[in-house]
């Protein structure tokens, strides 16, 4: 589950990054606001699952201690 999310973060890592270069290149285009604002809502999705995925294992640490 982390290594997905990670590999999710990296991926939308990589989406923000272009976007921002052809943005900042110009001509504006909303296809690249669109895809910058895609790329942020991802990597939080990814973050939480990562966040999740730690709850989840102190809380089976919990149920072993």
């Amino acid at each position: 589950m982390v290594q997905t999310a990670l590999e999710g973060i990296t991926k939308a890592r990589e989406q923000a990054a272009a976007s921002s270069q052809r943005l900042a290149k110009g001509p504006v285009e909303a296809e690249d606001i669109v895809s910058l604002k895609l790329s942020e809502h991802a990597f939080k999705a990814n973050a939480a699952v990562m966040g999740a995925a730690k709850r989840m294992q102190d809380r089976l640490l919990d149920i072993f201690a």
